[in-house]
């Protein structure tokens, strides 16, 4: 690939692939401008070499992400993309590792590797397009579709509770959980930026509403659709912490709190959860930085394996190893 240099450095337009078949208006694209804008600042600022970096994808409308831009990636099964990043990230710790899925494909059918993937603590970053339905096949219910919701496969409105990721991700390990929005395109790139630098798994959701199969009474298409989250659903991490202390925490714990939520504090995790707890009550899902905690090893430095000691670029053949295969071997008897 090309090198970048301060007298050239890396646009935009050369990481652009060919394009997906998204509709118009629909949140993925907000995701992709904010993922461009870090390829950016990673090669140009932070002198990482546009060749490290891999990107993957399951099926899906988010899985489209590696057709938007033209770099290396890997367009996998359905909720498998995963296991495959995983693998990736083991075989050469050197290269920036990241995954984009969507909540059918990682919260459905993917989700038993998303939940080993946190308890592993793998060197990866995995970002959700969450748009609450199946947009692909026609809008019916995702797992993180809200009570209530009306599609195709849930007409009388869903009556299972919603899966949620964030609450998982911190339960199992994760060393960085966030959440953002598509429509906020400046703090949608920090996050990813955040999750990207942090050591450890990381795992970004992002609500990216459908809009054309995501409808609420009273607001359907793109501009309303992106208005019913930004008025009745999300609520940022940190406005949480503000106005629901009262609710949350007891008087004692209260005179012992911070003015401003932080993520990187030991207690974060319980904090976090009783917030999106508390929200959910009220019918709202938490949004911002909730987690980054990087003490925990990550499942490359158990095994240890490093960017210097690679096992892809190990000497794996038969007869430079065969004295130590027939140890092994013996052991094994």
């Amino acid at each position: 690939m090309a090198v970048y240099t301060p007298e050239k450095p890396l646009t935009a337009a050369e990481i652009t692939g060919p394009g997906a078949w998204w509709c118009s208006g629909c949140g993925d694209f907000g995701v992709t401008a904010a993922f461009k804008d870090v390829l950016v600042a990673l090669v140009n600022e932070l002198g990482v070499p546009l060749e490290r970096v891999f990107v993957m994808s399951g099926i899906g409308c988010s899985s489209k992400e590696p057709e938007m831009l033209r770099l290396n990636a890997y367009h996998g099964q359905h909720g498998r993309s995963i296991p495959v990043a995983m693998g990736v990230a083991l075989a050469n710790p050197n290269l920036v590792v990241v995954d984009f899925g969507g909540d059918g494909d990682s919260y459905a059918i993917g989700m038993e590797h998303f939940v080993h993937a946190c308890i592993k603590n793998v060197n990866m970053t995995l970002i959700v397009m969450n748009n609450q339905v199946y947009g692909l096949t026609r809008g019916q219910a995702s797992p993180t579709g809200h009570l209530g919701l009306k599609t195709s496969s849930t007409p009388e409105g869903k009556k299972v509770r919603p899966v949620n990721p964030l609450k998982l991700a911190i339960a199992a390990g994760a060393a960085f959980v966030g959440r953002g929005v598509s429509w906020k395109k400046k703090e949608l790139a920090e996050l990813m930026l955040r999750a990207i630098q942090t050591k450890g798994f990381s795992l970004l959701d992002v609500f990216s509403p459908c809009v054309t199969y995501h409808r609420e009474p009273g607001y359907r298409g793109s501009g309303a659709i992106v208005d019913w989250y930004r008025l009745n659903y999300v609520l940022d991490i940190q406005e949480a912490w503000r106005e629901m202390r009262d609710q949350v925490f007891s008087e004692e714990e209260r005179a012992h709190l911070p003015s401003d939520y932080d993520p990187t504090s030991p207690d974060a995790a319980l904090y976090a959860l009783r917030l999106i707890e508390e929200a959910a009550k009220m019918g709202r899902e938490v949004t911002g930085l909730l987690l980054v905690n990087e003490s925990a090893p990550t499942l490359e430095e158990a095994l240890g394996v490093s960017p210097e000691r690679a096992p892809a670029l190990a000497d794996i053949s038969v007869e430079g190893n065969l004295e130590r295969y027939r140890k092994l071997l013996a052991e094994l008897r």
